[in-house]
């Protein structure tokens, strides 16, 4: 019985070594096949850049900069031959306003956005432009309204004077550069939202980007 017993001792210490070393074998092939994937395998990655354009498009107009702008302008109506203190009509008009300025994504094209070899994203933007230009009626007034005796005010004169302001506060608007300031402040925002699709670098150009193979 003793002998018996030594016998399936033993025969129970094979099987749980051989187990013990498959399973170890097995265990061996799963991280050196882990291991290949993760850090030898190159990792291939397949971006469709129409996607891309088809989701930046979807944005449409894009506000990038803003700029209140207060202008003060004058019209006057004389005559030769009298004086403006009989016939002159004459408006001092303060206004206050703000344009606004930004990138019209709608018209950017597949040809706009392409790839580096080194797998930088390239895109061409759309040029920056004027979207909005208003004037604040709550902050805009007459200051100074001189009508002759001899004559009625034109009625129709601060209307004109509120074009005139508006004109020259989007005139004042493009002087101080928020074109320049649009386009810088709508690559930075284009940039952060690429970031978050995945690529880790991208560069906006200006220069046309490579012909296409037909």
């Amino acid at each position: 019985m003793q002998r018996k017993s030594i016998w399936v001792a033993l025969i129970v210490m094979v099987l749980i070594g051989a187990f013990v070393a498959g399973t170890a074998i097995l265990v061996w092939r799963m991280a050196k096949k882990t291991v290949r994937q993760q850090i030898l395998t190159p990792k291939e990655e397949t971006v469709d850049l129409t996607a891309i354009v088809t989701q930046v498009r979807e944005l449409q107009r894009m506000e990038t900069a803003l700029m209140h702008v207060v202008h003060v302008g004058r019209i006057t109506q004389s005559y030769k031959l009298v004086p403006d203190a009989l016939g002159g009509d004459e408006i001092t008009f303060l206004a206050a306003g703000d344009v606004i300025a930004g990138i019209d994504l709608s018209q950017l094209q597949q040809k706009d956005v392409w790839r580096s070899a080194d797998g930088t994203l390239n895109m061409r933007l759309p040029p920056p432009q004027i979207l909005v230009s208003r004037v604040d009626n709550n902050e805009s007034r007459v200051l100074v309204r001189k009508t002759g005796v001899l004559r009625r005010a034109d009625v129709d004169l601060e209307t004109r004077a509120r074009q005139n302001a508006e004109k020259n506060i989007r005139a004042e608007a493009l002087k101080k550069g928020i074109l320049q300031v649009a386009q810088q402040s709508g690559e930075k925002k284009l940039g952060e939202l690429l970031h978050t699709l995945g690529f880790q670098r991208v560069r906006f150009v200006n220069a046309p980007g490579p012909a296409l193979q037909r």
